[in-house]
């Protein structure tokens, strides 16, 4: 069992949790436990953050383990209070004004924000906090199992019932009957936002650098950029944690006609990544959208 699995059958209809305190202790004690159970995956963190020649040491990977554990944390939050809460914890922790202001700029433009990040930092916070801010919002994501889905779908649900968030909805890649890239194009269209991250592989990647790799990613952003059909603008995007449960909207605008878009994507989380590699959370996955060998 993989840990993201372990963590929530290890949380999710437990009866003793009851709060976030509990919720997050709760979550960084599975994580130890299924660490304790499973000793190579230190090794692969290791091993993943040295192809990108990142920092290996014990420190740096305990550092990451726990980010990791965090990650499963802003994930399950919401389950575990109120929406009223939930909210006014969004408000209190995010610094996040510039990065919505630029945002705003272009929905007030008539403009669907096409919002791109990576496996990296809090990018659970990032629908719910666009959607506290009056912006219809679409995430493209994997569920990794039918009951985080269908818990996932019912807590967005009560947020946007509870008059403080606005909708917020799921385009589920491999979900029978789920045609993503047409409903990806429907919110372009529609002229709303749209949340998708970059750093996998898919069929329709295409390669970029970082840090002197050659990787695949871009998972088709840059073909439904020529395809949407409708005004639109192309944003990185990253909720980055700067202390204990705050956080920061790391947000830039791509220039309009950039060449290399996915490029500079991946440059742009690989200055995040410099600051915080512990937030690169898909060092805890097989990482298969990066070649070994630098790029010539």
């Amino acid at each position: 069992m993989n840990l993201s699995r372990y963590i929530q059958n290890s949380v999710l209809n437990n009866p003793r949790i009851n709060d976030p305190y509990a919720l997050k202790a709760a979550i960084v004690q599975s994580g130890h436990e299924w660490h304790q159970r499973n000793p190579q995956a230190r090794g692969a963190l290791a091993e993943n953050l040295r192809i990108f020649g990142l920092d290996h040491g014990d420190a740096a990977v305990e550092a990451l383990e726990y980010n990791i554990f965090l990650h499963y944390y802003e994930k399950l939050l919401p389950l575990y209070c109120t929406p009223q809460a939930y909210a006014a914890y969004l408000r209190e922790n995010v610094d996040g004004a510039a990065g919505l202001d630029t945002l705003h700029a272009a929905q007030a433009a008539s403009e669907a924000c096409l919002v791109a990040t990576g496996h990296f930092g809090a990018v659970e916070i990032l629908a719910p906090y666009f959607a506290l801010h009056g912006m219809t919002v679409s995430a493209v994501l994997r569920f990794t199992t039918p009951q985080f889905s269908a818990a996932a779908f019912q807590q967005a649900q009560r947020l946007i019932k509870s008059g403080s968030f606005s909708p917020m909805h799921f385009i589920e890649i491999g979900k029978p009957g789920v045609a993503a890239a047409l409903e990806m194009a429907a919110v372009i269209r529609r002229g709303e936002v749209l949340i998708t991250v970059f750093d996998e592989r898919t069929e329709y990647s295409i390669p970029a650098d970082l840090f002197g790799r050659r990787v695949w990613g871009g998972a088709g952003i840059d073909r439904l950029m020529k395809f949407a059909g409708a005004p639109h603008r192309l944003f990185a995007a990253f909720m980055v944690r700067i202390g204990d449960e705050r956080y920061f909207l790391d947000t830039t605008i791509v220039p309009t006609g950039c060449a290399a878009p996915i490029q500079q994507l991946f440059d742009m989380m690989a200055s995040n990544i410099r600051r915080h590699p512990e937030q690169w959370y898909l060092m805890h996955e097989e990482v298969d959208l990066v070649e070994e060998r630098p790029v010539a």
